[in-house]
């Protein structure tokens, strides 16, 4: 539909704009009134095309409206500059209060030579609407007698309609979300014989580890090696074929498609984890054979190297479990007919938790992940902890083998021989406990190389990519602020111990990498540097330890309507006297009377995040939440 009228306004002029469009409808105009008539595609293309389409352009400006226009991305300045480039008739509506700004916007100083109406009263408005109109080229349109009934029928017909469209669209869907449900379900039978070739492969591993603490003679350690390096390269083989038979699923995207797949609760930013998901599986299985090869090539089979494939083996099941959860909840919104390959196929998998079916909540779902994340964050923790022990551990020996080395050579000095045979003998068991100590760092330094590469494969996962939905590309960002707090926490554990790591994969590497991920997130959504400084200082004060990983992130609000107290990049920590984590915290604090309170994060004039706390306004304004945390 071609409008005569395009009004542009601000939030707060709304209530004038919105009466200066009725009086123009009611005149016989089309006008275009963004709240009304923009109902889907990207905001800033739709307006700026039906500013190109229309004939005659109202800018309504309330007291300051134009204070904001110094910034290139404001909506009115880009609306006025695009109707004043496409040389449409521009008349400025001043309300009550406004004054034209010295010096004028830079790129818009010809605004102020348009003839402008005055509209400074109700007492004159209609006045101000005669002359307003008598300004417009546009034509009003021939008004039919009844408008008003058949406006009604029609919506009515259309109430109808829409009511017989939503069902026929889900029945549409059906065939498109049994044919991605079948795809996933399979996936899952890929990943069950993963985990069972997971549970034999750590059978075999254990099997082999109590024979070697029990072998007498080298060939027999020999043998040993030699038939776990044969098993090895069987699930490796077998890993492979696997791979080469049901290889990473990938799914077709459509607006079409996804539209259906909305109608039950699936977006593509799922589809997408779910294919992140299922090629990771492969790499981490792949990845601790490489693991277990190193260590039978090095011969060492220290308890530390013991601990950390025991680690892989159980992290790897608990990853696992993690997924069936996620599918489960991916899978239980969807129509019978999606479900039944799950039926078919589930009774055989035996490497899944039990007792979980297709009934539960969402929240139960993501209750079950979320332990099976904290259990695989543990073990990480534990691991690191023992590392880093162990090399605190070497590092007394060595201390002390340097103090018995002195004295030795000290008692030489002086001329102590008496017992040149003792002392001989001390020297050289002093030497080989100092070449026992390099033995056993060079251990420690193979398994902290070790768990760098595990940092590193978690890093690899959590990129952003261009091709990534939004959402999708957040989640990333707050899993990795996850694993960034997991470090976080095992360092203040150590500490607590008297253990200070070495380890080069530190807390502040971490956050190092967070700023790079938010300054990417940022290049694909430019949008989001309104909130990408809080999340940064942030994320520092978690890694700093300064406050804990909690709160939920005020990104925007509805219409860019301005809030009478929060703004973007605010982080709401506290609620109706409730504190908040997540934004599961703040729907329940919500739902409570409460004192009225909001407690909020905001940085201050040097970029630090400052806490306060106020009444909350009674506003209508909808603000939009995002998660920081998983």
């Amino acid at each position: 539909m071609k409008y005569d009228i395009f009004i542009s306004y601000r939030r707060d002029a709304f209530e004038s704009a919105n009466l200066i469009a009725e009086k123009l409808r009611s005149a016989g105009y089309t006008v275009f009134f963004d709240v009304e008539t923009l109902r889907s595609g990207k905001f800033n293309v739709q307006l700026l095309a039906e500013i190109g389409r229309c004939t005659d352009f109202i800018v309504v400006l309330p007291e300051g409206g134009l204070d904001r226009c110094a910034d290139p991305e404001d909506w009115v300045r880009r609306e006025v500059c695009c109707a004043m480039s496409h040389d449409k008739n521009v008349i400025p509506v001043m309300l009550a209060g406004f004054q034209w700004p010295k010096p004028m916007p830079e790129g818009m100083e010809e605004l102020a030579n348009y003839q402008a109406i005055t509209a400074s009263g109700h007492e004159y408005f209609d006045l101000a609407m005669k002359r307003l109109m008598g300004y417009l080229k546009s034509r009003p349109h021939g008004r039919r007698r009844g408008l008003a009934l058949k406006v009604a029928a029609v919506v009515a017909v259309l109430a109808v309609c829409a009511g017989i469209g939503y069902y026929a669209f889900r029945l549409a869907a059906v065939p498109v979300c049994t044919e991605v449900a079948s795809v996933v379900t399979q996936g899952m039978g890929v990943m069950n014989l993963l985990g069972e070739d997971n549970g034999n492969l750590r059978k075999e591993w254990e099997a082999f580890a109590r024979k070697y603490g029990e072998a007498r003679t080298g060939a027999d350690t020999a043998a040993l090696k030699s038939d776990l390096r044969k098993a090895i390269a069987h699930y490796r083989g077998e890993i492979s074929r696997l791979h080469e038979a049901q290889p990473t699923p990938t799914f077709e995207t459509g607006d079409y498609r996804t539209f259906l797949l909305g109608l039950y609760g699936v977006n593509s930013a799922e589809l997408g984890a779910f294919t992140q998901s299922y090629q990771s599986m492969f790499d981490e299985l792949n990845h601790q054979l490489d693991f277990i090869s190193q260590v039978l090539d090095s011969g060492d089979l220290s308890a530390l190297n013991l601990q950390f494939i025991d680690t892989n083996f159980q992290g790897f099941q608990y990853l696992l479990n993690s997924l069936y959860y996620g599918y489960m909840d991916f899978l239980s919104p969807m129509p019978a007919e999606a479900q039944e390959l799950h039926g078919q196929l589930s009774p055989e998998w035996n490497h899944f938790p039990n007792g979980v079916g297709l009934k539960l909540s969402k929240e139960e779902y993501e209750r079950f992940q979320k332990q099976e994340a904290n259990k695989y964050e543990a073990l990480l923790k534990d691991t690191e902890v023992k590392l880093v022990k162990a090399d605190s551990d070497m590092g007394e020996l060595e201390e002390k083998l340097d103090n018995i080395e002195h004295m030795v050579t000290e008692a030489a000095r002086q001329g102590q021989t008496s017992a040149d045979e003792e002392l001989a003998n001390r020297v050289k068991a002093v030497e080989e406990k100092r070449a026992y100590v390099e033995e056993q760092k060079e251990k420690l330094a193979e398994i902290d190389r070790q768990y760098a590469e595990t940092y590193r494969r978690m890093k690899e996962k959590c990129q952003l990519d261009e091709n990534d939905e939004q959402s999708y590309m957040w989640g990333k960002i707050v899993h990795w602020a996850k694993f960034m707090n997991t470090i976080v926490e095992s360092r203040k554990a150590m500490e607590a111990q008297g253990v200070y790591s070495t380890s080069s994969v530190t807390p502040e590497v971490a956050l190092a990498d967070m700023n790079s991920l938010l300054n990417c997130y940022q290049t694909y959504h430019p949008e989001s540097k309104a909130y990408i400084p809080s999340m940064k200082a942030f994320y520092g004060d978690v890694v700093r330890g300064v406050r804990p990983l909690a709160g939920v992130l005020v990104f925007g609000f509805k219409d860019d309507a301005v809030h009478p107290l929060l703004k973007a990049g605010d982080i709401v920590v506290g609620r109706n006297g409730k504190d908040v984590a997540k934004y599961a915290d703040l729907q329940e604090a919500l739902k409570e009377k409460g004192d009225g309170s909001v407690v909020f994060l905001r940085p201050n004039a040097e970029g630090q995040l400052e806490r306060h706390e106020e009444k909350m306004p009674d506003t209508k304004i909808l603000v939009g939440y995002m998660e920081l945390t998983e």
